[in-house]
């Protein structure tokens, strides 16, 4: 991984959490950068914040994306 503040950290930031967003089933939606979905969670990020909508009925879905996000 990258050091903060170098010309490439965000860049290497961008495709190891995209890298990890695909392998947690998550696929990029055509036309975007920064948007991922799994028809059950949509997630988008801006630099190093990241955001997930879902709908009530796949609160286990978010648990376990959450889970396999943090370790």
């Amino acid at each position: 991984m990258a050091l903060y503040r170098l010309k490439i950290s965000p860049l290497l930031w961008y495709k190891e959490l995209i890298n990890t967003l695909a392998k947690f089933g998550l696929e990029l939606v055509p036309g975007t950068n920064c948007l991922f979905t799994d028809r059950q969670l949509i997630v988008f990020f801006y630099v190093d914040d990241i955001a997930v909508l879902f709908a009530k009925k796949d609160l286990l879905r978010l648990k376990e994306f959450e889970a396999k996000l943090l370790h």
